[in-house]
């Protein structure tokens, strides 16, 4: 029997979890929670401590066992062998000699969520993208190119049109919405015209302060009002075009499709909307709750190294 460790990483913006099994049937050895990993929020110094928190705390479970382990680390932004070859450097760094893997965390997301690298994940939270596996075994997506000119139906562009319809309130562009002084009260300012200092006065958008008030976007959604319905159905709208645009790349209109992100496994009228467009758009995508966590779908990688 082949008892060597699979050790799972879900590297995320605001946690990094690990999971270690010896097989995907097995016992669960090891599953805690540790900081953020995702060096385009921490930087490339901000990783070492992390990861050196991770090898502690494993070793101290699995001593040298862990020298022979498969290690599969799944994280935001890891599109270029260079953001590779970063993380690679820092689990060296922190003392990982073991053989390691490191892929893009909607790589780990559609194996979990599909219980293996086939058929198409959706993942929208602070940014999107949709992604899915060809005929011929390759990776395809559509979306995910960033806030300025992507991530449809994600956070930052919900809130970033919210914004904006409240600043159409302000000049009489539109009539008034309803939630307008909770945007402020959010943002702790006293004045739409504040925005700009939230906005402009920073070196970088400030993209996951924007994505923070999309759960009060929904919630007037859900009540009916106007501006906000023409902002979240628009960005619905937009995830079923990247659906086709996935279908049209797998030449198929008949998958599962996957889901993750906090808007689609947290809010249940985003889900289910966006089920129903996708219903008459793409009737045969099953889009789906995930089978797995995201960070079991990093050992089910790793079990395939074995």
């Amino acid at each position: 029997m082949n008892n060597r460790l699979i050790v799972g990483m879900d590297g995320g913006g605001t946690k990094t979890r690990v999971m270690v099994k010896e097989s995907l049937d097995g016992e669960t050895l090891f599953d805690q929670n540790f900081g953020m990993s995702n060096y385009n929020n921490i930087g490339v110094e901000g990783l070492k401590p992390v990861f050196s928190e991770i090898y502690e705390a494993l070793f101290a479970c699995f001593g040298e066992r862990l020298q022979n382990a498969i290690l599969v680390l799944g994280s935001a932004g890891v599109d270029r062998p260079k953001d590779i070859d970063i993380y690679l450097n820092a689990l060296k760094e922190s003392g990982f000699t073991c053989q390691l893997e490191v892929v893009n965390d909607a790589e780990i997301a559609l194996v979990g969520g599909n219980g293996d690298r086939k058929d198409a994940l959706m993942i929208a939270g602070t940014g999107s993208i949709v992604m899915g596996v060809d005929a011929k075994g390759n990776t395809i997506r559509s979306g995910g190119w960033g806030g300025l000119i992507s991530d449809e139906g994600g956070g930052f562009q919900i809130g970033l049109h919210a914004i904006s319809a409240v600043m159409q309130e302000y000049d009489k562009v539109i009539s008034p919405t309803s939630f307008t002084d909770k945007l402020l009260g959010h943002f702790q300012l006293n004045s739409p015209e504040d925005f700009m200092d939230l906005l402009y006065l920073e070196d970088t958008i400030p993209v996951d302060k924007i994505a923070s008030c999309t759960p009060i976007i929904l919630e007037a959604w859900v009540n009916g009002d106007e501006a906000a319905c023409t902002i979240v159905e628009g960005e619905l709208n937009k995830l079923v075009r990247l659906v086709v645009g996935i279908s049209r790349q797998i030449a198929s209109d008949n998958f599962r499709l996957s889901v993750a992100g906090s808007l689609l496994t947290k809010s249940s009228e985003y889900f289910d909307t966006l089920k129903n467009k996708l219903s008459i758009t793409l009737p045969q995508v099953e889009l789906s709750a995930p089978l797995y966590d995201p960070v079991f779908g990093a050992i089910i990688i790793g079990e395939k190294y074995k």
